[in-house]
């Protein structure tokens, strides 16, 4: 039974893009209603930049993908007023801990070093297990000036988006031989070459698979492209993984609002995402929207050694 984002009409998520009201308004590969897309900086629902200060910390996220209990990745930028921070103006790493909003507690602050290999922006991606559902607030500084981003974790129940620790569900994703529908398979220019399997067929392998499911030619922000190619460049460092792309929408040149198959039966809410899913078909971890040479290079290396 095919199982819907929520709701996939509004896929509205941040990524980088224009300012507005001395935030920076995150865009990203969406159904095309990015004009309602705003940045929430209240205490309630969801990813919030809420800086302090001259700066503010911005998620690469949409709201109601990150479950308690589990492990979670938030990858962030750092912004001010005029937006995202160039490369050369950011630390190697930042000092993050995360506040508990719901008990007041704060951890220790834990080293997030910045990546940007192979990428036009940079980002710090923070991993962290969030022991409750509520609100959490990220905390660090930059140039002697505090910077803040909250954000929510949920019941696992309530996270309908596929997550590491599920089975991998058999998808009959397009291929070289039938696009099932998807036209065309791939918008890379020249097309990508994992194309030849399905994930089911992938998965009856009985190997680690990851499957990228993005749009190098549709995406409003440029990552889209970039974590293609570099999943193209790094798969030759680790064989024994099956490497599979799919696209995001049916037919784009008609309409972007016909997802494809692999969007609408994993419940994604956003592009581009990255799935590891281990030999025994079991998803290891969800990487969302952006990595760089250097984390993608590390995470291959764990699913292939897992």
């Amino acid at each position: 039974m095919r199982s819907h984002p929520e709701p996939l009409s509004r896929r509205r998520f941040v990524a980088a893009g224009a300012v507005t009201a001395g935030a920076v308004l995150l865009g990203a590969c969406s159904s095309g209603d990015d004009d309602e897309a705003t940045t929430d900086t209240s205490d309630g629902d969801g990813p919030a930049s809420s800086g302090s200060g001259d700066y503010s910390l911005i998620p690469f996220l949409n709201d109601k993908v990150l479950a308690a209990g589990a492990m979670s990745r938030v990858p962030f930028a750092l912004a001010d007023a005029d937006g995202l921070l160039p490369t050369d103006q950011l630390p190697e790493a930042l000092e993050v801990s995360v506040l508990d909003r719901t008990n007041g507690r704060s951890s220790n602050a834990v080293r997030v070093p910045r990546h940007d290999d192979g990428l036009e922006r940079a980002y710090f991606p923070l991993e962290l297990t969030f022991d409750q559902p509520g609100v959490y607030t990220l905390q660090t500084e930059y140039e002697g000036a505090p910077a803040e981003l909250s954000v929510q974790a949920y019941p696992e129940s309530e996270i309908r988006l596929i997550r590491g620790g599920v089975a991998m569900p058999p998808l009959e994703t397009p291929t070289v031989t039938d696009a099932r529908g998807v036209d065309p398979i791939c918008t890379r220019e020249p097309a990508c070459p994992l194309h030849d399997v399905t994930v089911a067929r992938a998965l009856q392998a009985g190997q680690p698979l990851a499957l990228l499911i993005a749009t190098p030619a549709f995406c409003q922000i440029t990552i889209c492209g970039p974590v293609l190619d570099i999943l193209l460049d790094g798969m030759g460092a680790h064989p024994g993984i099956t490497y599979l792309h799919a696209e995001v929408y049916t037919q784009p040149q008609v309409s972007l609002e016909s997802f494809a198959p692999a969007v609408t039966e994993l419940a994604l809410p956003q592009e581009p995402v990255l799935l590891l899913v281990g030999a025994d078909g079991v998803v290891r971890e969800r990487i969302d929207v952006i990595f760089d040479r250097v984390e993608l290079d590390d995470k291959l290396a764990a699913l292939r050694d897992a």
